[in-house]
């Protein structure tokens, strides 16, 4: 391996371009699994880094919730104070301003005073088409091909195979080294 392409950070190489992991420094492991022994101890190794991101993910997930909880309150303080005084600070606020002013300020925050846009809604949709212009009308088509039985399937891709294909899947694997009794709380 060309070192020179790597950063060195800990006991880890990152690509310099990419910053992604490239592997450990020791090189514990060579570029080939050439014995039972070099694989026994990749899913050892596998087993280890799988039981490491379980661990900081727990604890990432117990500190992202606490905070949740500390922010949750924040808002309902900040809720009740809103549904509380809005109304009366809003009152106030609309008393001190003057000519065409239309935000008054303070050294702690400021109450905006805006008339939005009118908001145009359709209660009925089948009504309103011959309703409107032609233009303004979009109509979408979509085949639901969960519907389509897998023997319809494969005739229509026979039939039609300038219309319809198929994939042709490749195998698939998963390793594990952890197990659902790991990972339950």
């Amino acid at each position: 391996m060309d070192t020179s392409k790597f950063d060195v950070i800990g006991d880890s190489y990152y690509d310099i371009e990419t910053g992604e992991y490239a592997g450990p420094v020791d090189g514990w492991l060579g570029e080939e699994l050439a014995s039972e022994a070099d694989v026994l101890l990749a899913m050892q190794k596998l087993l280890q880094y799988e039981t490491e991101l379980k661990a900081q993910q727990l604890y990432t997930q117990s500190v992202a919730e606490r905070c949740k909880s500390m922010v949750k309150e924040k808002e309902r303080k900040v809720q009740w104070l809103q549904a509380r005084y809005g109304v009366q600070i809003a009152d106030f606020a609309k008393k001190q301003l003057t000519g065409k002013a239309k935000t008054w300020k303070c050294p702690w925050g400021q109450v905006s005073f805006r008339k939005p846009s009118p908001v145009f809604y359709i209660a009925e949709d089948e009504r309103a088409v011959d309703l409107v212009p032609k233009e303004a009308v979009k109509i979408e088509l979509s085949i639901l091909k969960s519907k389509i039985p897998k023997e319809v399937q494969l005739t229509l891709v026979e039939e039609y195979p300038d219309v319809f294909s198929m994939s042709d899947p490749d195998e698939t694997f998963s390793l594990k080294t952890l197990t659902a009794t790991d990972t339950e709380e």
